[in-house]
């Protein structure tokens, strides 16, 4: 079996490239979460996700968790991931209260778990993990 590994130049295309065309297929994909379908994922039927509270609240929960990076200040406690480069071009790009990539990253991710934690709940693998202190409804 022939390894598919991609050319230099398509890893290092980066947001900013013209030849990358946003096309509609996210959009697509948009527009079956909010039909109210059911999905199947991973043998896993899943209800169609609203955020409670909405978009609103999710963002400010991002812009609250960005705040807080500062009481989560020690970098010896995070862990290299690695970022398509679209996305890590994107957030180079924004300048939100003077945030590093990491930062913004942290606050995404843990407003998406503030969002999304019982629909997350049900993919759980291991005990050590913030799914410790999801309540069961």
């Amino acid at each position: 079996m022939a390894k598919n590994i991609p050319e230099i130049d398509d890893l290092i295309k980066g947001i900013n490239d013209p030849e990358i065309t946003l096309t509609d297929k996210r959009q697509e994909e948009s527009d079956v979460h909010e039909t109210g379908k059911a999905e199947t994922t991973a043998g896993h039927t899943t209800a169609p996700v609203s955020l409670s509270g909405g978009l609103e609240k999710c963002w400010e929960d991002f812009l609250s968790f960005l705040e807080d990076t500062g009481t989560h200040d020690d970098k010896k406690e995070r862990l290299v991931c690695k970022l398509d480069r679209d996305l890590a071009d994107s957030l180079d790009d924004c300048d939100i209260r003077g945030r590093c990539r990491s930062d913004l990253v942290n606050a995404i991710v843990r407003a998406f778990f503030g969002a999304f934690l019982p629909q997350l709940a049900r993919y759980r693998r291991e005990n050590k993990s913030l799914f410790m202190n999801l309540k069961e409804i």
